[in-house]
């Protein structure tokens, strides 16, 4: 499914965006419509984990080898961070670096200072899906 997401991404609008509570570094992010591939995604990730939650939005990060990541945290309990294409590690605050690689999902508490690492060349595409617990 990798590579039919990746194309699906690349038509998204991208705008600049500051990391919530970041002081430095940009990213890009886009809006992704709730369709029915986003629905099929967010199911598999409820199936997955065993837990009721209800989305909060969903969207795409957009990152490249100029723009380094900020520490910041997210809205809702926990978010599902889906790691599309690219390079450059995530790390949480004082507890991890999780090595990026492509189709890999990753939850983390939202709350938790959190940042993705530029890549060392080219991209790094993210999807995050922000959830609070039902």
């Amino acid at each position: 499914m990798n590579g039919f997401l990746q194309s699906y991404l690349k038509y998204v609008d991208y705008k600049v965006q500051q990391s919530k509570g970041g002081k430095t570094s940009d990213f890009l992010q886009g809006q992704v419509p709730f369709d029915a591939l986003m629905d099929f995604i967010f199911h598999r990730i409820k199936n997955i984990l065993r837990k009721n939650l209800k989305l909060l939005r969903v969207y795409t990060n957009l990152q490249y080898s100029n723009m380094p990541g900020d520490y910041h945290i997210d809205d809702g309990h926990m978010t599902c961070l889906y790691m599309v294409n690219g390079e450059g590690d995530f790390e949480i605050k004082d507890e991890s670096k999780i090595k990026f690689e492509e189709d890999k999902l990753i939850l983390f508490d939202a709350k938790k200072p959190h940042k993705g690492n530029a890549p060392k060349k080219g991209d790094r595409i993210t999807l995050a899906f922000k959830t609070e617990f039902i």
